[in-house]
C-alpha cells in the first residue's frame, strides 16, 4: 500500500482556469499525490502552461492526446495512474488544502471503497478572490469528521444519492482497487460520469457521504449544460438509457427513478431544440426531434400509470404535449422562451 492519490485532470481549452486548479492541488496538505494532466488536443495556449507547472513540480505528469472528450482523457489517466486512490478535478475548478488529507483519513478509518464530498458552486467573483486573497484555500470549510460521515451501501448510493442528482465524478476519492478496469464510455461528453458510476456500483461494498465542501466547483456559463443545443446533447439520453442497463440488479426502484429522470431529460433535450430557430429544427435537426420522441415514447410506456404520477404536474403536463404534438410543443415552448426573456 503507497497511500499514493492519483489525481486525474482533463484538460481542453483551459489556459484561462487552468493555473488556479494545478495551484490548488499543489499546495494540498496531503503531499503524496501524482497529478496526471491530460492534455486532450487543446488549441489555445493549455499544453504549455501544463509544461511550465510540471517544470515546477516534480509530481505533475503531463500527457497529450488527440481531441477525443473527456471521458477519453479521464480513461488515460486511469490507465496511466500509479496511486493507491484516485480522484478526477476538472480544470477550471478547484480544491481547498485539506480536502485530499481529509477524505483519505476517513476513507482509511472507514475501510471504505469511496468517499463523496460536497462542493461549493463558484464564479468569477470567487475566482477574483480566490487568485487575490486565497480565501477559499485557506481551510475555512467544515471540517470533514467521523460523526457528520454517513455510510452506505451500493444499493443506498444508488437510491439515495446517485439517481437523485448526485452524479458528478469530481468532489469524490476512490479506493483504486474498486475502480478496477472500469471506465469512462468513449464518445459521450454528457452524463459519462452517471455512467461511470453506474459501471462501477456492484464493485463498491462500503461508501460514505460527507457534507463538507471542500471541491470548488466553478459555473462555466459557456459549459454545455448552459448553452444551446449541440448535437453532443443528445448524449445524456444516451446515458440516461445506459444507466437502466447497468442499474437493473438494484431492483423495481432504482430502474422507475431512471426512467423518470431519462424521461426529464429528453424534454430538456426538446427545449433546447425548440429555442433553434424552427425552419433550422425541420431542415437540420429533424433526426434528433426523432430521437427525443422515440425516447419519451418508450419511457412514458415503460413508466406506465404508477410511474407517471411521480412526475411532477408540470412535467406530465410537458409530456402529454410533447408526445401528442410534437412540433406544436417546440413551437409554444420557443414563444415561451422569448417572451420570458424580453
Amino acid at each position: 500500500m503507497n497511500g499514493l492519490i492519483s489525481v486525474i485532470v482533463p484538460v481542453h481549452n483551459a489556459e484561462r482556469f487552468l493555473s488556479d486548479c494545478l495551484g490548488s492541488l499543489t499546495d494540498q496538505t496531503y503531499r503524496k499525490l501524482e497529478i496526471l494532466v491530460i492534455d486532450d488536443g487543446s488549441t489555445d495556449g493549455s499544453a504549455a502552461l501544463c509544461r511550465r507547472w510540471q517544470e515546477k513540480d516534480g509530481r505533475i505528469r503531463f500527457f497529450q492526446k488527440e481531441n477525443g472528450g473527456v471521458s477519453s482523457a479521464r480513461n488515460l489517466g486511469l490507465d496511466e495512474a500509479r496511486g493507491e486512490y484516485v480522484a478526477f478535478v476538472d480544470a477550471d475548478d478547484w480544491v481547498l488544502p485539506e480536502m485530499f488529507l481529509e477524505q483519505l483519513e476517513l476513507l482509511q478509518s472507514r475501510d471504505a471503497d469511496m468517499i463523496l464530498g460536497g462542493y461549493r458552486a463558484v464564479g468569477e467573483k470567487e475566482r477574483e478572490t480566490f487568485r487575490k486573497e486565497g480565501i477559499l484555500r485557506d481551510g475555512r470549510a467544515e471540517k470533514m469528521s467521523g460523526a457528520g460521515c454517513i455510510q452506505t451501501d451500493a444499493a443506498g448510493y444508488v437510491n439515495g444519492w446517485l439517481l437523485q442528482s448526485c452524479s458528478r465524478c469530481w468532489s469524490i476519492l476512490f479506493r483504486r482497487d474498486a475502480v478496477g478496469q472500469t471506465r469512462f464510455p468513449d464518445g459521450l461528453s454528457i452524463g459519462e460520469d452517471l455512467l461511470f458510476l453506474s459501471r462501477l456500483m456492484p464493485n463498491m461494498k462500503k461508501i460514505l457521504i460527507t457534507k463538507a465542501c471542500g471541491y470548488c466547483y466553478y459555473i462555466n456559463e459557456d459549459g454545455a449544460m448552459l448553452t444551446g443545443f449541440r448535437p453532443s446533447y443528445m448524449d445524456q439520453i444516451t446515458c440516461w438509457e445506459k444507466a437502466e442497463e447497468e442499474l437493473a440488479p438494484f431492483g423495481e426502484e432504482a430502474r422507475e427513478q431512471v426512467r423518470l429522470c431519462l424521461f426529464q431529460a429528453v424534454l430538456l433535450t426538446a427545449g433546447k431544440l425548440a429555442l433553434l430557430p424552427p425552419a433550422s429544427v425541420k431542415l437540420e435537426y429533424g433526426a434528433y426531434l426523432d430521437r427525443c420522441l422515440h425516447a419519451a415514447q418508450e419511457t412514458w410506456r415503460k413508466l406506465g400509470r404508477k410511474g407517471r404520477k411521480r412526475l411532477s404536474a408540470g412535467y406530465r403536463l410537458k409530456g402529454v404535449v410533447f408526445l401528442h404534438a410534437p412540433a406544436g410543443y417546440l413551437r409554444l415552448y420557443h414563444v415561451w422562451k422569448r417572451r420570458s426573456k424580453s
